[in-house]
């Protein structure tokens, strides 16, 4: 059985998008035989990343793996643009 999971992201602006994937694209290299991985950009800001695999447990794995990558990097965004609550940056008392 071949699986194709498909996700489409939309971000703020394409220079976040260009900052995700760059963050995503060392992770995503020399891939494991039978998992493909293809990333395309869509309009301003939006991403659509194809994951195949001949396993469904590989493809769901890959994708949660992606998912996490990108939670974590919308984190470590919205605090270093101070969008996510106070950034005390080299604070000394």
């Amino acid at each position: 059985m071949r699986t194709s999971v498909l996700l489409k992201l939309e971000l703020a602006d394409g220079g976040v998008r260009r900052s995700l994937l760059s963050v995503l694209a060392p992770d995503n290299r020399d891939l494991p035989s039978g998992l493909e991985l293809s990333v395309k950009r869509r309009g301003q800001a939006g991403a659509e990343i194809m994951v195949r695999s001949s396993s469904p447990s590989a493809s769901l794995s890959t994708v949660l793996s992606i998912l996490r990558d990108v939670t974590l990097f919308q984190e470590v965004w919205l605090l270093s643009t101070g969008k996510g609550g106070p950034v005390h940056r080299g604070e000394t008392n």
